[in-house]
């Protein structure tokens, strides 16, 4: 066994010092670094809690117009998904009422449809009931996050959830912070009114 190592030894020290060998291990090391990297670098992108609306109407209005400056998910929600993760995306459809307050009472309501997309980097899973109503809750409560509106009486649809795993960033007319966007439906009331 001591003889082994010795001429092991003695093989390594004779391979390294050959200028052709030693360039040939560094081309090798070269390949599996490059290897590595690319391993590393085709992590998923996606936009994560992005709501993107595809339309949006009050009233028989649609509103898609009002929003020409919310087209894009914010670029700050553009994240890398976590290794084991998939950037999980589905649409979803809502009917419900809209109420326009004034000091605290209605002063008129209209019929409301929205549509959306939504993604968010997480561990793949399907539609269920219980994930379309915490949709919708959630909805409820950015949408009613002003005093001058509440949104009510909704009825949501979501649709299969794709758990995509390259090429996931979506795109579409989109706001991804509610209450702001709402501040149009202020604007048209107002002016109907």
């Amino acid at each position: 066994v001591r003889e082994f190592q010795t001429y092991q030894h003695y093989f390594i020290q004779i391979n390294l010092s050959n200028p052709v060998l030693k360039h040939k291990m560094k081309m090798s090391s070269m390949i599996v670094l490059l290897a590595l990297v690319g391993t590393a670098s085709a992590s998923l992108e996606c936009y994560h809690n992005c709501t993107i609306f595809t339309e949006y109407k009050v009233g028989g209005v649609d509103m898609m117009t009002y929003m020409a400056n919310f087209t894009e998910c914010s670029a700050d929600l553009k994240k890398m998904c976590a290794d084991g993760e998939v950037c999980a995306m589905f649409d979803i459809e809502m009917e419900g009422k809209l109420d326009m307050l004034v000091d605290g009472s209605v002063n008129s309501t209209e019929d409301t449809t929205l549509k959306a997309k939504y993604s968010e980097c997480s561990e793949k899973y399907s539609m269920s009931d219980d994930v379309c109503k915490e949709v919708e809750e959630g909805f409820l409560t950015g949408l009613n996050d002003e005093e001058e509106w509440n949104f009510h009486d909704l009825t949501t649809k979501c649709g299969k959830v794709n758990n995509c795993k390259s090429d996931c960033l979506m795109s579409g007319a989109v706001r991804s912070v509610l209450p702001a966007s709402l501040l149009v439906i202020a604007a048209l009331f107002a002016r109907l009114a």
